[in-house]
């Protein structure tokens, strides 16, 4: 029987796993990105005490997650496609840490349940990559609106965070400097369409992106429209 990596309950977050994380997050990965790649945190007072949030990111390379928990100095649950936890060493550490699974086409009941859950905790937070996969061309192409779609579920404001140099510094430690910038919680209770152009203006102020969005939807629509074009000439 298939293991549902998407369902996770409140144990999953307990003291104990709680107390795990925090020592994993102060002892190792605000250790190794301190030394080894130079980081630097802008806005950490942006940050919400008294409630948890949904934090939504760039994403530029596989250093990201344990990234952005070290630069929060928070306990967080990740949203992770399912096929990363078939693989070996990687699937149970994430597992370890409190991620769980997303279907990246849709969400599926199982991933808002885990996702209210951890949500609920004010002590832990949750924090996804909007772009869906790892982007290393300076732009915003596609973005994935269903982090506005959980943040509304969940009644969870949005907090972006934008990585800078992680694509460069990736393979070679000691090599390049990792900035990572927090900026202001944006409210889940705005219209979808604002929610998305907050997070689009402070992401690339934040991580020196460029917005190319309406683009990349204007040649997609191009391409369906041509598409269309030729089945009605067949």
């Amino acid at each position: 029987m298939t293991k549902n990596y998407a369902k996770r309950d409140a144990t999953a977050y307990g003291f104990w796993q709680t107390m795990w994380h925090m020592y994993i997050i102060s002892c190792w990965f605000w250790t190794f990105y301190t030394i080894m790649y130079k980081m630097k945190v802008h806005g950490r007072k942006n940050i919400p005490k008294d409630r948890s949030i949904l934090v939504a990111a760039n994403h530029m390379s596989l250093l990201d997650p344990p990234l952005i928990s070290a630069a929060l100095l928070k306990p967080i649950g990740y949203m992770a496609k399912r096929e990363l936890f078939d693989i070996f060493f990687v699937g149970p550490m994430i597992w370890s840490l409190g991620a769980f699974a997303v279907n990246r086409g849709k969400l599926e009941v199982s991933t808002i349940k885990t996702a209210k859950v951890i949500l609920a905790d004010k002590t832990w937070t949750m924090a996804l990559f909007p772009q869906g996969g790892r982007r290393r061309n300076g732009k915003l192409n596609k973005i994935n609106k269903g982090y506005i779609t959980l943040a509304k579920l969940t009644k969870t404001d949005i907090l972006p965070v934008g990585i800078i140099g992680a694509d460069r510094t990736a393979t070679w430690p000691l090599e390049g400097d990792i900035t990572v910038r927090i900026g202001m919680p944006i409210s889940y209770d705005l219209e979808a369409a604002e929610i998305m152009k907050q997070w689009k203006e402070q992401i690339c102020d934040l991580a020196g992106l460029i917005d190319n969005t309406e683009e990349v939807e204007r040649l997609e629509a191009e391409e369906k429209e041509a598409l269309l074009q030729q089945k009605i000439k067949e």
